[in-house]
């Protein structure tokens, strides 16, 4: 595995930076913007995460999220174990439930699309990728990493992309958290959880 923030030379192995390039202020330049957008990533995943577990709390507790006792179990025993995956899993069973059936197609993929990305900022080291012009002198460096079992570029560009999938995500499953709070359940005697005689 290559050392996170490395340069991956590739065939021909180091080669010299061009005149004007500084290859240190670059590298060192990229590593923080690469640690911020990892930072917003994970930050962004979790805020996501956070909505999705309260979306099916409410949905499977419903008036018994009231009970201290039942959240706290339903909270350790069956939520705390699940990975991001499985909770956007089951969160795509409440969709059809709580929101309008267009949603689940959409969501259901940009939950996908954000759950890759946020597993490859949280596992996968970066590196940069020299390129080169035609007397084979370094004229920049571009940041990568693996996603799944493909590089992606690091690009300005692709992280606006990014930002708004992320926001948008957030705005999207907060709406999924608070239909899923709003849906009506049945009448639930709270006085009777936990009492074998009146089950």
């Amino acid at each position: 595995m290559i050392v996170d923030g490395a340069i991956r030379w590739g065939i021909g192995g180091p080669r010299p930076a061009a005149d004007g390039f500084n290859m240190e202020a670059r590298k060192t330049a990229i590593y923080e913007w690469v640690r911020q957008i990892r930072g917003g990533v994970l930050a962004g995943a979790f805020s996501v995460e956070r909505h999705i577990s309260a979306a099916i709390v409410h949905f499977i507790l419903g008036d018994r999220i009231g009970i201290v006792e039942v959240q706290d179990v339903f909270d350790e025993g069956l939520l705390a174990p699940l990975t991001f995956e499985r909770r956007i899993n089951v969160a795509m069973l409440i969709v059809p439930h709580v929101l309008p059936a267009s949603e689940l197609a959409s969501l259901k993929a940009d939950l996908g699309e954000l759950r890759s990305l946020r597993n490859a900022m949280a596992h996968k080291p970066f590196w940069f990728h020299p390129e080169l012009n035609d007397k084979g002198e370094i004229v920049n460096l571009v940041p990568m990493i693996m996603r799944g079992k493909a590089p992606l570029v690091l690009t300005t560009q692709y992280i606006e992309q990014v930002n708004t999938l992320i926001s948008g995500l957030i705005d999207r499953t907060a709406i999924l958290s608070v239909a899923a709070k709003k849906r009506p359940t049945n009448e639930t005697n709270l006085e009777s959880i936990g009492r074998p005689d009146k089950l």
